[in-house]
């Protein structure tokens, strides 16, 4: 899959012209996203071109209302590689910033087609776009009678009674529901990235642990958790801790990795864990020694969890 990072980038490569596009933010990329992306396919088969997304970096929200922004679903370099999971052959990925934010609709739409020259768009059910999110397909449709494409909307996509949407799922991982999350994402809820040189105090009593920052990301409830760990080419039972280790006074929200019968050097390296059962809430330790021996029994529980569930 080939990432564009400026229009003007896109607009200078031949090979990605005349098939189908599709436009959003797909934080998560879930099961509502992937019908989007799977329908646009079918359009880019039938005019015999790419199957192209435009996306937003960062998040629209996060610069228009700072204060309101949602925490997001997964990192943008997951969201690049799920698209390219669901089939997309070339991404745009816009910087958001205040001068886009001001582009008209009927400007944003006609750079849209002068880069890619597609022959159709789809769009999600809710879709708006340009200044104050004034664009909405009837605008499309006039662009492309116009111009020589077509436009079409896909549904809205519902599962258990209710549309499959990013701040639904957001919603179930906060509150720890991780069997909805599955089911609206279609996989399990992780959080992903590269494993932090930290201070090494769970290396000092035996539990040493791969550590990711969580900054900006929805997450479930502080506390422990049993959860597979998966790298580049290897995969793991854990028991994770996420929290702000009161027990040291700290600050930053981590996500604490402790890979179970393994002993691994994961630094700087890539790293997803998925979140399986949540074993019990944080606490405040009067020391290293009660602390150790409760990682031990939490170990032991993630350990029975995850046995348990290969054993089903």
């Amino acid at each position: 899959m080939r990432i564009f990072h400026s229009w003007q980038e896109a607009a200078d490569t031949a090979d990605f012209k005349g098939g189908a596009i599709t436009i959003g933010n797909f934080d998560g990329v879930h099961m509502g996203h992937e019908q989007v992306l799977a329908e646009t396919r079918g359009h880019a088969e039938a005019a015999g071109g790419p199957t192209i997304v435009v996306t937003f970096e960062p998040h629209p929200r996060a610069v228009l209302f700072p204060e309101e922004s949602p925490r997001r679903l997964c990192h943008v370099h997951e969201k690049m590689h799920y698209l390219e999971e669901a089939g997309v052959d070339a991404v745009l990925l816009l910087e958001f910033n205040m001068e886009l934010a001001g582009w008209s609709a009927g400007k944003f739409s006609k750079q849209l087609h002068d880069t890619f020259q597609f022959k159709h768009i789809h769009v999600g059910y809710d879709f708006a776009f340009g200044h104050d999110r004034q664009g909405h397909v009837d605008d499309l449709r006039r662009l492309g009678d116009a111009s020589g494409f077509t436009v079409t909307e896909a549904a809205a996509f519902e599962m258990l009674g209710a549309v499959v949407s990013s701040s639904r799922i957001r919603s179930a991982v906060e509150a720890g529901d991780f069997e909805l999350a599955h089911t609206l994402l279609g996989r399990d809820y992780s959080i992903a990235g590269t494993v932090l040189h930290g201070d090494k105090r769970g290396r000092q009593m035996n539990f040493p642990t791969a550590n990711i920052d969580v900054a900006d990301l929805a997450h479930p409830p502080v506390g422990i958790y049993a959860v597979h760990a998966e790298s580049a080419d290897q995969q793991w039972h854990g028991a994770a801790y996420l929290g702000y280790r009161p027990t040291f006074n700290g600050r930053t929200l981590l996500l604490e990795t402790h890979l179970l019968d393994a002993d691994v050097d994961l630094y700087d390296q890539w790293l997803n864990v998925s979140f399986v059962k949540r074993i019990r809430e944080d606490r405040t330790f009067t020391g290293h020694d009660d602390l150790a021996a409760q990682i031990a029994k939490d170990c032991k529980a993630a350990k029975n969890i995850l046995t348990q569930m290969n054993a089903d």
